[in-house]
């Protein structure tokens, strides 16, 4: 399942999209790359969640959807596909910024991990 934005609680596994990519100024959007509104650089963390119900297979599971390749990679599917489908933009998963099972908004036992995603629009 793939959700748009925060919400109160998921059915898992699940992705949740939120702007910014952590840290300490969680800055969303870079609007200074170009003059005239040329590039745009956009951040995004891809919040990756699994059951723990069982630890062990939830474990697995996440490091499935957050390895560098592999049929359930997320990483591999927007390497593959870095336009996303939208043609002028430009999309790379550039790290990992937490990885672990207590995520507030997750309202059931689980693991997760934030990729840090940047998107340069044209």
């Amino acid at each position: 399942y793939c959700y748009p934005y925060a919400t109160g609680a998921v059915n898992l596994p699940a992705a949740m999209v939120l702007p910014g990519g952590g840290g300490r100024d969680n800055q969303a959007a870079d609007f200074t790359m170009t003059m005239a509104r040329g590039t745009e650089k956009w951040s995004f963390q891809l919040m990756v969640f699994c059951s723990r119900s069982d630890e062990d297979n939830g474990q697995i599971e996440l490091d499935r959807l957050i390895s560098k390749e592999g049929e359930l990679s997320v990483r591999q599917a927007i390497w593959s596909k870095p336009d996303l489908g939208l043609g002028d933009v430009d999309a790379m998963v550039i790290g990992i910024s937490e990885y672990h099972g207590s995520y507030d908004m997750v309202k059931a036992p689980h693991v997760g991990a934030a990729l840090l995603v940047q998107v340069h629009a044209f």
